[in-house]
């Protein structure tokens, strides 16, 4: 049959050679040009001077769909989202506060990944960062959600790594957003030089990322 490759093997290969990092800037506001988007250019332009190579994706563009709510559902293809998140070493979501939680956009966008943790937790070892603009409170609500969820699918959170802006008495942000993507490639490069494994790092997988990013099932 079908030889597999492991999250191990795919990762060695697709990092030797000191390969650039690869970010994701994920922005849940609809307004292109609006605060929570000011706030991500911020950290995507730092994470740009640092070395990082950054690629922007607008939820309310790509509209992630609700899930059916079924599980253990066997992960045959990828959305352009999930392949994203495969391909990248960490990612940013940035977002408003809706009623104090996230916009529906982003709920959806979180309910579809369940799938890459359900097959193997695909995501496991990948560092995050979050930003949220909170003008009128549900800041820190917010950041605690997206939190657990991600630590919950495998995901490192480096030091300073939760961000909430109410408006502009909130001066510290800029240094903030500097220091999050410092951190964000400082721990991504250690985790390739120190070769981390995680608990499911080296389970066997039904289908491999590597086969799901080729498209060889």
């Amino acid at each position: 049959g079908k030889k597999k490759l492991n999250v191990s093997t795919m990762l060695n290969r697709r990092n030797k050679n000191g390969r650039q990092s690869k970010i994701l800037a994920i922005c849940s506001s609809p307004k292109r040009g609006g605060q929570t988007a000011q706030l991500l250019q911020q950290f995507s332009k730092e994470a740009e001077h640092t070395g990082a190579a950054v690629k922007r994706i607008d939820l309310y563009k790509n509209k992630p769909k609700p899930v059916t709510g079924k599980l253990t559902v066997q992960l045959r293809e990828l959305a352009p989202f999930q392949k994203d998140m495969l391909e990248a070493d960490g990612f940013v979501i940035a977002t408003p506060t809706y009623w104090f939680n996230v916009p529906g956009v982003l709920k959806n966008f979180i309910d579809q990944l369940t799938v890459l943790e359900e097959n193997g937790f695909l995501l496991e070892g990948k560092v995050a960062g979050f930003i949220v603009y909170a003008p009128q409170g549900g800041g820190t609500e917010v950041l605690q959600n997206l939190a657990i969820a991600f630590n919950h699918m495998g995901v490192l959170l480096p030091p300073y790594s939760l961000i909430f802006y109410r408006g502009t008495q909130d001066k510290w942000v800029k240094n903030d957003l500097k220091r999050l993507a410092r951190n964000m490639i400082q721990q991504i490069k250690a985790g390739k030089q120190l070769g981390l494994k995680w608990d499911h790092f080296d389970k066997r997988y039904k289908v491999s990322p590597i086969e799901l990013l080729s498209k060889k099932l």
